[in-house]
């Protein structure tokens, strides 16, 4: 198992205290490691036929890094290859600066 330190860089899948699948790229910890930075934070969901989709975690917001309180998060792993490719097709995983 990697420490959240050895993810950074990758496409992890979180799993919040309230039962969220999130999947993102983890660019960073911040305020002590108590903030992990997300790249193309993504809702892990179903659809109706029971097929996996990815929706955009703000559907309104501007940023492309956010903010995750690590208190919110029961678990962080790298995520699966399949579904890494997949977020880097959506996302093209790089931030961009303005």
């Amino acid at each position: 198992m990697k420490s959240t330190e050895e993810l950074v860089g990758e496409i992890v899948t979180i799993r919040t205290i309230v039962g969220e699948e999130l999947m993102g790229k983890l660019e960073g910890l911040a305020l002590n490691k108590t903030i992990l930075e997300l790249h193309g934070l993504r809702v892990v969901t179903l659809d109706a036929g029971g097929q996996i989709m990815m929706l955009p975690y703000t559907l309104t917001g501007q940023d492309d890094i956010i903010g995750l309180p690590t208190r919110h998060v029961l678990s962080i792993v790298q995520s699966m290859t399949d579904a890494a490719e997949g977020f880097r097709e959506e996302t093209l995983a790089e931030p961009t600066s303005e």
